[in-house]
């Protein structure tokens, strides 16, 4: 008799922590379902544990560096970006708005990603023949009628 009451109080226990574990798994989910919906952008194909803040407006997560690594990031302002038509998008780890105000001459965007433009110069990650992704620039970008990518680096005519 001694065995199956400790056979019963084992299941007994189980059936407890089991019940625990729903409550918390529910008031967990609860907090999930409650966070603010993240903005639309490429940056959530390579980043995780987004967490978006829409009274500050400001992304939080994790995201995947060209070398394979995890890095903690933030963005500000993503309202702005998407009114400009950018594009959220994480570059090396870091989440930026890309793709305002950029020139939209060549075949420089075929095969580069995350351009932007700081002050005149454009700055985009470029593929070479090798496949590898370069941070490259081009000064002046805006005077330029073709922009294309040379392995790996903007070129402008």
């Amino acid at each position: 008799m001694a065995r199956m009451r400790n056979k019963d109080y084992g299941l007994g226990k189980s059936a407890l922590m089991l019940l625990y574990c729903a409550i918390f798994c529910a008031f967990g989910a609860g907090s999930v379902w409650a966070a603010d919906r993240p903005p639309a952008g490429t940056y959530t194909k390579t980043c995780k544990n987004i967490n978006y803040s829409a009274g500050q407006d400001r992304i939080l997560a994790s995201c995947k560096r060209l070398n394979g690594n995890w890095k903690n990031t933030q963005f500000s302002n993503c309202s702005q970006c998407l009114a400009q038509h950018g594009d959220i998008e994480n570059c090396d780890g870091t989440i930026e708005c890309t793709g305002v105000n950029i020139p939209n001459v060549g075949s420089y965007k075929r095969s580069c990603f995350c351009c932007r433009m700081e002050g005149s110069t454009l700055r985009c990650y470029c593929i070479t023949r090798n496949n590898v992704s370069r941070l490259t620039s081009l000064p002046n970008a805006g005077n330029y009628r073709d922009i294309w990518n040379d392995n790996g680096a903007l070129k402008g005519r």
